[in-house]
């Protein structure tokens, strides 16, 4: 099963991801090598409300770049990605009254609304905002809420929400240290803790750090946890979303048990190597050794 991307800003023109339709083609040729086929374009409500877009812009453009996108896998027989649409809404005490007027896009026509809280505060509304939107039959996805300073400091108030029915999508920068410090050791703590539920690129550019790829985020997942869990979080899970099921987590490790790891012996190789395949060797080295 390849990976699902279900927080891009893929579609062209409407919000501060791509301007052009060659900026998306670049954009799902990288996510299509790097092991993705789904991707949903999740545009910023709130740029789309300042230029005046309708909804059903992202459904056109979508349309439209799934049209180009099979052209172009077809002349040059490459593998190709399917572009599903959302949206990526603000989590504030508008958001209820935008779902009932119908302009709030959840993901994939389900009953799963992509929520993205502030960076620096989680204010005291947020859990009667996401009460009212479960009382309306959607299920919030927080977005990122390992780069919020309040989440950092405070996982508890996180695990209360998930206890609440929310589920939590990780930004594949976090995990890789490219949203800073802090972020990556809240995303790394949240996924230990089985709290998180879906890692997703949040693609603007073909840049880092928010580019298509997914590889060394699912890496870093399969040190942290295993090779399932990171399945789990990259592939299964969000496919999940996007048939309207909900995904399940178990705690991975309880905060009051300190896990202990087996070392791995120390090998030490003359040919440089990336990261990427050092990650790979100390997972492959850390399962014989758990073996043993």
């Amino acid at each position: 099963m390849a990976r699902v991307d279900i927080h891009a800003h893929i579609l062209p023109g409407l919000d501060d991801g791509p301007v052009t339709v060659e900026e998306s083609l670049a954009m799902a040729r990288m996510a299509a090598r790097d092991g993705t086929d789904t991707i949903v374009a999740t545009p910023h409500y709130r740029d789309m409300e300042l230029e005046r877009q309708s909804p059903r812009m992202v459904r056109d453009l979508a349309d439209t770049l799934n049209a180009a996108l099979r052209s172009d896998s077809a002349q040059r027989n490459a593998p190709s990605v399917r572009i599903f649409t959302g949206m990526t809404n603000r989590l504030d005490t508008s958001l209820p009254d935008l779902v009932d007027a119908e302009s709030a896009i959840t993901l994939n026509r389900t009953p799963f609304l992509l929520v993205e809280p502030p960076f620096n505060r989680a204010p005291s509304y947020i859990e009667d905002v996401i009460g009212r939107l479960l009382t309306q039959r959607l299920v919030p996805v927080l977005a990122h809420p390992e780069r919020n300073i309040e989440f950092q400091r405070r996982p508890k108030r996180l695990q209360g929400l998930v206890n609440d029915g929310v589920v939590v999508q990780i930004a594949a920068g976090s995990l890789t240290g490219q949203n800073g410090a802090g972020a990556k050791r809240a995303a790394e703590q949240f996924v230990r803790r089985g709290i998180a539920h879906v890692v997703a690129s949040e693609m603007h550019a073909v840049q880092a750090p928010r580019s298509p790829e997914l590889s060394d985020a699912f890496d870093v997942v399969a040190e942290l946890v295993d090779e399932q869990d990171a399945i789990d979080l990259f592939e299964t899970n969000p496919d999940m979303l996007l048939e309207g099921r909900s995904p399940q987590r178990e705690p991975t490790v309880s905060p009051r048990v300190r896990r202990v790891w087996v070392r791995a012996p120390s090998i030490k190789i003359s040919n440089p190597l990336s990261e990427r395949l050092r990650r790979r060797w100390r997972r492959r080295i850390r399962r014989l050794t758990n073996r043993a």
